[in-house]
């Protein structure tokens, strides 16, 4: 239970009790002191190196007085507030690109300040710096912009969110078309016009452009890196920053590659590029897992943080720098009929879509889409498959670059506001064919059973992702645009955010449920290490790794102020499970499997089986492969016979490497025999990466 004291709408202390987290069997429960956030915490680049080390990151502060023209200016909340100067922003130049920027003594960041109460900092108070612009020629960018300066986001990592922006053609049939693919034909009232929306599938052509001209189409959406060429990869990453290369047109919209291999399909005319203030904090584990050999169980992690709700939401909390789209919030309940490659899910709500239908004008807003139940939310049969090959022509459908078009996802599941991303999600129906999501702001177990914590960000006002400008509403599904009144969280009110450190992509292994994914940097394959080998290490992203919990916090693009006070980790984890004496013992003494390969190269394992007692045992070693898409391997069960007490033996398997969009299994060696009840020492894990 958390107890949050406020005083004038500010959180003062965050206390929770030991006593009322319960443990369960072994588990050992754990509390890490209280980080109050300050202007030491801020980071002036990606050399990892705070203001407490730094004087020279804040102006007004340290030794360096402020610009005459860029002076410290007070908060309408009455706080003082310095200009920063940091790395964490971009020149943009229209049409060509952006450049991050350097230190050079402009404090034109943004601007901090300590927030002052009772003789002591209690949390800092930080504002954006203007959020750049730059125009690019439609539809390379990710913003449009209208007269008057306004702007809706146009830019989604969903191809059938961007479709049903730009086109009545559904590649994903729900709304337009018929569940079968049928394509709708719209009309006018009384008839006189009507158009086939068979006839206006987008432009699936994506021309890879080099040196700002189209080269050859895009095939394979895996990126290139920079140690190393995936096979078949076309691309590299692209941050939008660079508008000449590593980016593929059409002529309706453009895609860049994230690099996880995301997608990101864009149809505007400008970007925005905004000046982060980014946060170093560093929390206490528990000292045994820093001492001890031993690898703890994580079996429950939570982040506490106390803060102002936010206008962004994507101001993020990066703990251990890991960025975790796996965590998601509430999303729309639904049905599901058939079963395999034949299921459909259907809303069970009532809603409406609150995407790019909803467009301010001059006259008021266009009438949002109404999603009625029964609503097609994921259509099987219709997704398409990943390693098919379109052909040339308009009719072919597109490559199956995103999730929703190999998952058969329509816009709806997106779009519809019967979800929130900042709520504990739990699935109150037991029935495996219904899904009834409730949502509650703090963790409860009450609820049902556990589907995802909140996002990985400080609660904002917005919904985010495909919903980027949307409040979320008090009134759940109630027709957008939203009165004052009926908005659920307001900007500037003080609030906690818990975020769940164990959500992770299902079907694979997150890198906080052992102690080791906390304390050891090497054990973290997610983040990349920039320093040298003996220096302290710090990530590409600028955050110190340490054998403590490190935590980044993002605010980004709003210039208006915002709060953040302090951060708190809640732990329970297990110890060592006693040894169980058996008059049959068989270790698997080691497990080792090709670190690297490329695509369709063949991974080689070797495990070694030991006999400890008795005279003679036979068994198997079953191997299990997860791949980071969650497909699961499993390879023919390897047999021994007559191991002598005392003795060793090593059996060898292989896998090819030829599931697509795989970058990294994760392998567990098991080896069995009858009567042996030690468990401890019968598996071991490895993990191969394939570079594509």
């Amino acid at each position: 239970m958390l107890f949050v004291k406020y005083f004038n709408k500010r959180p003062i202390a965050l206390a929770i009790s030991l006593a009322l987290l319960a443990s369960i069997g072994n588990a050992v429960a754990y509390e890490s002191p209280v980080h109050v956030f300050s202007v030491n915490d801020v980071l002036g680049g990606l050399n990892g190196v705070t203001f407490a080390d730094d004087q020279t990151i804040i102006c007004g502060l340290g030794p360096v007085s402020c610009p005459d023209d860029n002076p410290a200016l007070l908060d309408k909340s009455g706080v003082m507030l310095y200009p920063v100067d940091s790395e964490f922003g971009f020149y943009v130049v229209d049409f060509l690109g952006a450049q991050p920027k350097a230190r050079n003594g402009d404090y034109l960041e943004g601007f901090v300040g300590n927030i002052d109460e009772g003789g002591g900092v209690i949390g800092i108070q930080v504002a954006n710096a203007a959020t750049e612009k730059y125009k690019v020629k439609p539809p390379l960018g990710t913003w449009c912009q209208g007269l008057g300066g306004t702007s809706v986001k146009c830019e989604t990592e969903h191809y059938t969110v961007m479709e049903h922006a730009l086109s009545c053609y559904e590649t994903i049939p729900y709304f337009f078309a018929s569940s079968d693919g049928t394509q709708a034909t719209i009309s006018t009232p009384d008839g006189t016009l009507s158009y086939d929306c068979a006839n206006a599938p987008l432009d699936d052509n994506v021309q890879v452009l080099v040196g700002g001209q189209p080269n050859h189409r895009l095939t394979n959406a895996i990126p290139c890196e920079t140690d190393g060429q995936p096979e078949g990869c076309q691309m590299f990453p692209n941050d939008k920053t660079n508008m000449l290369d590593n980016i593929a047109l059409s002529s309706d919209y453009s895609v860049q590659l994230k690099d996880d291999g995301k997608p990101l399909y864009g149809w505007g005319g400008i970007h925005k590029r905004p000046n982060d203030i980014r946060m170093y904090a560093q929390l206490a584990l528990p000292e045994e897992w820093k001492t001890s050999t031993e690898n703890f169980v994580v079996t429950r992690a939570e982040l506490v943080v106390n803060h102002w709700i936010t206008n962004n939401p994507n101001d993020q909390l990066r703990p251990e720098d890991l960025e975790n789209e796996a965590a998601t919030g509430r999303k729309p309940s639904y049905r599901i009929e058939g079963d395999g490659d034949a299921a459909v899910w259907k809303s069970t709500v009532p809603c409406y879509e609150g995407d790019s239908d909803i467009i301010d004008t001059e006259s008021g807003a266009f009438d949002p889409s109404f999603i009625g139940v029964g609503t097609i939310l994921k259509n099987t049969p219709k997704a398409l498959d990943p390693l098919a090959t379109p052909g040339e022509s308009a009719a072919e459908p597109p490559y199956a670059f995103s999730s929703d078009l190999a998952g058969g996802y329509s816009n709806a599941y997106y779009t519809t506001i019967n979800r929130d991303p900042f709520e504990w999600s739990y699935d109150a129906n037991p029935d495996p064919k219904v899904q009834d999501f409730i949502g509650s702001a703090l963790p409860n177990a009450s609820l049902g059973e556990l589907v995802s914590g909140p996002r990985w960000r400080l609660k904002p006002n917005k919904f985010g992702q495909d919903l980027p400008g949307l409040e979320i509403p008090l009134i759940e599904c109630s027709a957008p645009p939203f009165a004052k009144e009926n908005i659920k969280y307001e900007v500037g009110t003080p609030t906690t955010t818990v975020i769940n450190l164990l959500d992770w992509e299902e079907g694979e292994i997150s890198p906080l449920a052992t102690s080791r994914g906390w304390v050891d940097v090497t054990a973290n394959e997610y983040v990349t290490i920039v320093t040298e080998d003996g220096e302290p290490a710090v990530t590409s992203n600028g955050l110190p790794m340490t054998s403590d919990f490190d935590l980044a916090v993002y605010i980004k693009g709003d210039s208006k102020s915002t709060a953040l006070y302090n951060a708190q980790l809640i732990i329970e984890y297990e110890g060592e499970v006693p040894v169980v004496n058996t008059d049959v013992d068989v270790a698997l003494t080691a497990f080792a499997a090709s670190a690297t390969v490329s695509f369709n190269q063949t991974v080689a394992m070797v495990v070694d089986v030991s006999n400890l007692k008795p005279s003679s045992v036979s068994g198997e070693v079953t191997i299990t492969g997860v791949t980071n898409q969650g497909v699961v391997i499993e390879l023919p069960p390897m047999a021994f016979s007559d191991l002598a007490e005392g003795d060793t033996i090593s059996l060898n398997a292989s896998w090819t490497a030829n599931i697509i969009r795989t970058s990294a299994v994760s392998w567990t060696a098991t080896v069995t025999a009858e009567g042996d009840l030690n468990s401890d020492n019968d598996t071991r894990t490895a993990t191969t990466k394939i570079r594509r």
